[in-house]
């Protein structure tokens, strides 16, 4: 499902102060709507909370019950329970701005048909068991049936409420519900835990279909880990186990029916899959058991089938299907994705365009043609188009080159691209692999900022606060998360807050000195010392992705930093600071004019008690960028208060 579907709900007991920036990051990874919801709380209470809420994200903000505060504050709207609607005999339009809206509570289909007016949208509930009320929801009149039929004949948008999770949630939306509302599920996350949660309700997921290989570089586990890399969630329904290597096959042995059957039922209380991948099956038979069992629990499931008659070895596979069979069970399918010898075996020499027209199954033909140059795929489409993509020739298939290009494809679809996007996706990682690549790693370097900003607190929440309203204002587009004296755990702790809160913003958290935090985070990088891990073996563990800063502070230093696999330098101090506790000479305007720095082949940064006002003197003496802390901090201050 798509988080522009998802309403999150506030737990109705006052937060900690931490509870507006939870507010602001769920906004800014997509979730449609914030509902604030706090029963108890007071007028200046709710108020102090808004207020904490930046300016720009208060229009995504639903209140409960205060009209007089949505409106005052510039929210997006009012949410009005059952014994709030009830007193009113129209829409409360003159109390509430044009562009604001009204949501409603309703737990039956009599209180939808008697409310007084149209909202913009309601909350059905409980439409299952509750998450945070234990036993609210067990006895829920709100049956499947009774949800689709409400949904269909209601006029105005219905929102599920109530014992939803990322098992349930895309079921409501296929039911008809134009999005979902959580309030458990959401409930005292830290920021990087909110970030993993919304991403999991998110996630396009996989069902993938096939054999077991030994070596682990094709079927089923090969699969897995292909989606892995593409971010996409995967469910696993194992089909056969072999005995082969790159060079044989030996043996295939069939799952028994029942067995196969039984696994993908056991699948009924997970979140439905957009896109399920069938690759070895024993049998065409089995093929028809799988299909139906699919399409019982997973209506809206796109099924596609990599027909693999033949092993990369040579060992024919399905040898007693005809031609005839063959297209009868692809008939069953949306997608047939053929190789040029699979093709053949299905159609001949000919073109399928009137047997796709036919069907309504999509053929993505592998391979459809090629020259010494180019291999060309064809995407043969129910509604007539032909969809065409070339790549070139480069390397040669090896042992699961079909296994990539399918789950890479299958991948793509159920991110909802389109044919074109999805064929290049899988010709972009099978082009990788021929060359002895794998995949191109999941994970992008984000661009190296020009500002950065230095954390300069000691709290966690502190910290958060700090670096949110720099980013806000815009004011730095890179942060180096500094903990000196820290304890390991909270240090730990901070970086995972730090990072999911930087990532919210588009912009790399760099740690400092510790590699370790860095690798048990995934942050961007880290800032080194000349007395912290060496550079070189900060690289080996990180990884080529990874940013890595030095600090400088002569001609020597800057010498050696050449040689070094590093991103840029800090080069400094420019001024004392109190940050330091071991303070190298001070360098000033006249020491970065003699370091020569617009012939310096790396980015470099001036680093120690940098204030903006001195950026454009730095900047005319070479220097790439400027780290500041404090001054920083001051400068976001100054330009929060001015703000309206």
């Amino acid at each position: 499902m798509l988080s522009q579907q998802i309403i999150a709900i506030t737990p109705p007991s006052l937060g900690d102060t931490g509870e507006a920036l939870r507010i602001a990051h769920l906004l800014r990874l997509g979730v449609w709507r914030v509902h604030i919801r706090k029963p108890d709380a007071t007028v200046e209470e709710i108020e102090a909370l808004i207020r904490s809420i930046p300016h720009e994200l208060r229009s995504r903000c639903v209140l409960s019950h205060h009209i007089e505060l949505a409106r005052r504050w510039g929210l997006g709207g009012v949410h009005l329970s059952v014994a709030d609607w009830s007193t009113l005999r129209e829409r409360p339009t003159d109390a509430l701005r044009p562009e604001q809206i009204v949501g409603v509570s309703c737990h039956s289909v009599e209180e939808l048909e008697r409310l007084p007016f149209r909202p913009d949208y309601a909350y059905v509930s409980p439409v299952a068991a509750s998450i945070s009320k234990p036993g609210y929801g067990n006895d829920s009149p709100w049956t499947p049936e009774l949800r689709r039929a409400i949904t269909a004949r209601i006029p105005f948008p219905l929102i599920a409420l109530g014992g939803i999770g990322e098992a349930n949630a895309q079921g409501f939306i296929e039911e008809g519900f134009a999005g979902v509302a959580l309030l458990g599920y959401f409930a005292s996350q830290q920021l990087y835990e909110l970030t993993e949660r919304v991403q999991k309700l998110c996630a396009p997921t996989l069902l993938l279909c096939g054999g077991i290989d030994p070596t682990a570089e094709a079927g089923l586990t090969a699969d897995m880990q292909h989606a892995a890399r593409l971010g996409v969630r995967a469910y696993s329904i194992v089909t056969a186990l072999t005995c082969q290597d790159a060079v044989a096959f030996t043996r295939l042995t069939a799952v028994a029916d029942t067995d196969l059957i039984e696994a993908v039922r056991a699948l009924r209380r997970q979140s439905p899959p957009q896109v399920a991948k069938i690759g070895l099956i024993a049998s065409l038979h089995q093929l028809r058991l799988l299909v139906r069992e699919i399409r019982a629990l997973f209506p809206a499931c796109r099924i596609v089938w990599d027909p693999i008659l033949r092993t990369s070895s040579g060992t024919d596979l399905l040898p007693d299907a005809s031609r005839k069979s063959l297209l009868e069970v692809a008939e069953l399918v949306d997608v047939i994705l053929p190789n040029h010898y699979e093709s053949r075996q299905l159609f001949g020499e000919s073109i399928p365009h009137e047997w796709v027209e036919r069907t309504h199954t999509a053929v993505i033909s592998k391979s459809a043609s090629s020259t010494e140059e180019d291999v060309t795929d064809r995407a043969y489409l129910p509604d007539g188009r032909l969809i065409e993509s070339t790549a070139p020739r480069l390397g040669e298939d090896r042992h699961g080159t079909g296994c990539l290009y399918a789950t890479t494809l299958c991948a793509a679809l159920a991110r909802g691209e389109d044919y074109q996007e999805a064929l290049h996706a899988a010709q972009r990682a099978t082009m990788h692999y021929r060359l002895g690549r794998r995949q191109e790693a999941p994970i992008r370097r984000l661009p190296l900022g020009r500002r950065m900003f230095v954390t300069h607190a000691t709290t966690t929440a502190e910290i958060l606060e700090q670096t949110d309203l720099v980013l806000r204002l815009g004011l730095a587009d890179i942060v180096e998360l500094r903990m000196k004296d820290a304890p390991w755990e909270t240090f730990l702790h901070t970086a995972r807050e730090a990072l999911a809160l930087c990532h919210a913003y588009g912009v790399p958290l760099l740690i400092n000195d510790r590699v370790d935090i860095a690798l048990l985070t995934g942050a961007d990088g880290v800032h080194l010392g000349q007395r912290d891990m060496s550079p070189t073996e900060a690289r080996r563990l990180l990884g080529d992705y990874a940013l890595i800063g030095l600090t400088c502070n002569s001609a020597e230093d800057l010498a050696t930093a050449r040689t070094l696999p590093i991103d840029y330098v800090g080069i400094g101090p420019f001024r004392f600071t109190s940050t330091k506790k071991k303070l190298a000479p001070i360098l000033g305007l006249e020491g970065y004019r003699a370091l020569q720095l617009h012939s310096f082949p790396l980015p470099a940064y001036a680093i120690g008690s940098v204030s903006p006002e001195d950026i454009p003197d730095l900047y005319a003496l070479g220097l790439y960028g400027v780290a500041m802390s404090s001054s920083l901090i001051h400068a976001a201050r100054l330009a929060a208060d001015d703000r309206p």
